[in-house]
């Protein structure tokens, strides 16, 4: 198998963005360690792609779109955004996922410069292979993750905002043990959507109970599994606000097989507005924020980077978040 910059990196003991360093002749190292990485890259016969300077000088109009995969209902609403937005600016769009990781064809196009800017919708590519990869000629947006580079923009959801009104909603309601349903440990989203939760217990004065906080893996069938296991032991809480709708409808299901009827028995609170939310039994409480929106918006921002790539653009942008009020509370 044709070895990787990882393999490279991995080798050298270094980070992926020295080795680009390195390969490019950045200044950014020193010449001993230049000649340490220059020296593995050719032990390990590590050839960088050799169009990509020609490929930059022409420009292909064409922007990338990254994925970790291409289900799910709130990837598709940002991705009809960034499509509408990329053809309003005559580029085309390319779609790629990370099956295959280093060896994925999404690597490849950011590797060898094959678009003129990327939006990352993936936490599959490492921060310094991002920031190894970006420059002015190949600026990247990517959403619901910071990551600090010169040629790096953020766009962010108010995880924290969202959060905080939906458990402080709950509280308000009478509940007096609200647990949370949160995502896998390494989520920038659950992260923050948990600290939203944390710090309206505290606003409201209410108990914070580590045993309330349960980890889980933002699909249905996942949340129903846990819930079940939770039910099953004769646990049945006064309220749970999960970090997702996709859990929050894991949630209904397993309450419907216990007899335990919502809103009366347990109160549930969910995070992304999906379609299925108003239409579930009874329409479910949720966070609203504009996934649609925030595609047209973070392809605005790609484009400002490519046509005015010295301007002091702001890194951050984050789109509001409001409480939509059902039948689940």
């Amino acid at each position: 198998m044709k070895a990787t910059i990882k393999d490279v990196a991995r080798e050298a003991g270094v980070s992926i963005s020295t080795v680009s360093y390195a390969i490019n002749n950045k200044d950014r190292i020193s010449s001993e360690t230049r000649k340490h990485v220059l020296h593995v890259a050719k032990r390990l016969n590590y050839v960088a792609n050799g169009n990509a300077k020609l490929l930059k000088q022409k420009h292909t109009r064409a922007i990338g779109i990254f994925f970790n995969s291409w289900f799910g209902p709130i990837y598709s609403e940002i991705a009809r955004g960034i499509e509408k937005a990329v053809h309003q600016a005559g580029y085309d769009l390319v779609a790629c996922s990370l099956y295959g990781e280093e060896n994925s064809t999404a690597y490849k196009y950011l590797r060898d410069r094959m678009v003129d800017g990327a939006i990352i919708l993936a936490d599959s590519f490492d921060d310094d292979f991002l920031k190894s990869t970006a420059s002015k000629d190949l600026p990247l947006v990517v959403l619901d993750r910071e990551v600090e580079s010169p040629h790096i923009f953020s766009v962010l959801i108010d995880n924290f905002g969202g959060a905080f009104n939906a458990t402080k909603a709950l509280v308000q309601s009478g509940c007096k043990d609200v647990y949370f349903l949160g995502g896998p440990k390494g989520s920038y989203d659950s992260q923050k959507r948990l600290e939203g939760y944390i710090a309206a217990l505290g606003f409201c004065g209410a108990t914070i109970n580590n045993n309330h906080i349960l980890e889980c893996d933002f699909t249905e069938e996942g949340a129903y599994q846990k819930m079940k296991v939770l039910f099953n032991k004769g646990t049945v809480p006064n309220a749970i606000f999960s970090a997702n709708d996709e859990m929050a409808l894991g949630i209904y299901r397993a309450a419907r097989e216990n007899n335990l009827k919502i809103p009366e028995n347990i109160k549930v609170i969910g995070f992304d507005d999906i379609r299925e939310a108003e239409f579930a039994a009874p329409p479910l409480t949720t966070v609203s924020h504009q996934k649609y929106e925030m595609g047209i918006n973070a392809a605005e921002i790609l484009f400002e980077a490519i046509k005015s790539p010295a301007k002091d653009l702001n890194k951050l942008r984050i789109q509001a978040t409001r409480l939509i009020e059902r039948e689940s509370v």
